[in-house]
Order: structure tokens, then sequence, then C-alpha cells
């Protein structure tokens, strides 16, 4: 026979491991999401850098709406400012530690070294992300590659293509003047390309574009490949 003690004890033992594993399976079905930004920095977007800057803050607010509205989404972010040097303000950075972009952050000067930050961003990314996370990378920049020295088109070139197979979700923000170059060079797919003039309104377009793959990737972690 069972003393009450004794029951009571099964009971406190069926409920802790109940609550156990209820926590690793919301664990296991937890969706992980890194949003890699690479943002240019040279010396011809310093007229654009309090739309920039603005633009990026505006962009923080917005996952931290996406997170309130989809708990079971963890967004982690990458931030990576180029202009002949590359340097990073967060990597796989939680939301809830995320800072606003200032001035102080963002100084636009020199050339680009656009393949350089992709393929460095790459790099760091991959030393962050675990099996069955989702990747998005949004590269954006105002002229032509003209300094990279650790990567060329081609290594970028094959960096793309593995993201695509591993179905890693690439948009590709520029001008309209430099679309055929990048597509060509890169050989980036019409739908990884997004043209965007370079003002205030364009920006906030690369905004709403960013807001549309996230959501898309929340619904559909997947399924969002590039085509």
């Amino acid at each position: 026979m069972y003393s009450k003690k004794n029951n009571f004890l099964w009971v406190t033992y069926y409920i802790t491991i109940h609550i156990l594993l209820k926590s690793i399976n919301i664990k296991k079905m937890k969706k992980i999401i890194h949003y890699v930004l690479i943002l240019d920095q040279s010396g011809s977007m310093y007229q654009l850098k309090d739309e920039v800057i603005s633009s990026f803050n505006e962009q923080i607010e917005m996952i931290h709406k996406l997170k309130k509205n989809e708990p079971e989404v963890d967004l982690k972010v990458t931030l990576c400012i180029f202009n002949d040097s590359v340097n990073f303000k967060f990597v796989g950075c939680d939301i809830d530690k995320l800072t606003k972009l200032t001035a102080a952050d963002y100084q636009p000067s020199s050339s680009t070294a656009l393949y350089d930050a992709i393929g460095i961003s790459f790099v760091n990314v991959n030393e962050v992300i675990k099996p069955g996370d989702s990747v998005f990378f949004a590269i954006f920049t105002d002229g032509l590659e003209n300094a990279s020295n650790d990567y060329t088109a081609d290594d970028i070139k094959h960096k793309l293509k593995k993201a695509d197979k591993d179905e890693w979700t690439v948009r590709f923000f520029c001008r309209y003047e430099d679309n055929v170059y990048y597509k060509r060079d890169l050989d980036l797919s019409e739908s990884s390309m997004f043209n965007i003039s370079l003002n205030e309104e364009g920006l906030s377009e690369m905004v709403n574009e960013v807001s549309c793959c996230l959501e898309s990737i929340i619904d559909y972690p997947k399924t969002n490949k590039n085509e």
C-alpha cells in the first residue's frame, strides 16, 4: 500500500517530469532566424548618413514587433558595416541586446570592399548558426565593388550558391544602374535583386522588403528559397 507521503512524492515526480518534457519540446519547436545586414559605409553614402541610421533603427523596431507577435521565434541579428575595411557591430545578437545605430557607429568614408564584407559575414555567421536555423542575408550598397583584398567575385558567387543550396534567403539592394553588374558578376537570381533609389523613400522600401522576407521565413522557414 502507498502511504499519503509516497503518493504525494509520485505526483510531484510526475508533474516535474511533465514540466521538463514540455520545456524540452518548446525548445525543440523554437524557430531560430539569423538576420544578417551588410551595410555600405563608403564615402558616397555620406549624403544618406542620417537616413541610413534612421532606417536601421526602424528595422530594430520592426524586429521587436515581429518577436512580440511571434513569441515562438528567436531572431538574432548580425550587422556588418563596411568601407575599405569590414567591421561588425553585432554577430548573432539576441534582439533584447540590440542597441540603436548612432552617428558615432556609422561614419561614411573611403571605398567599397563589398566582397570582403560578404565573405567575412558568411564566415562569422557560419560560426554561430546551428542545424535547422534559418538565415536571411540583406546586402546593401550604393555603388560598385572596388576595394576587396581577400575575396573575389568568384568566391562570393560560390558562397551565394552554397547559401541557396542551404535554403538561406538573400536580398541584394542596389541602384538600378548597378543591377546588371552584380547580377552578372555574382550570378544572382532576379528574385534576389531589389532595386532602390538612394533616398529616404528607397531605404523605406528596403525596410518593407526586409520585413516581408522575415515574415515569410517565420511562416515557411524551409520553403523560402531564392529561385
